[in-house]
């Protein structure tokens, strides 16, 4: 049996949370204990210092920024599909 279209939407949101779950917590942990071998320059700064100070902060915005556009998106046509009549 294929699953409903709204179901589809579901899953997708989930699966998407998870990933960006876990991807933020790599940039923010994963890094940390081989924060002393991660020591070549970046932008004219030491990587291991540029992800402490500015990088894993841009990472967490840009990860919401991408969860707030996929999520609303995809909630408005869950809802669209929940409002329409049954067939």
């Amino acid at each position: 049996m294929k699953p409903s279209r709204a179901q589809v939407l579901r899953q997708r949101i989930r699966h998407t949370t998870w990933v960006l779950l876990a991807i933020w917590a790599s940039v923010s942990f994963a890094w940390v204990p081989f924060a002393n071998d991660l020591n070549f320059a970046f932008f004219n700064w030491q990587f291991n210092f540029w992800m402490a100070a500015q990088g894993s902060v841009l990472t967490f915005l840009l990860l919401t920024i991408l969860n707030a556009v996929l999520i609303n998106r995809w909630e408005k046509e869950l809802a669209q599909l929940e409002d329409a009549p049954a067939d």
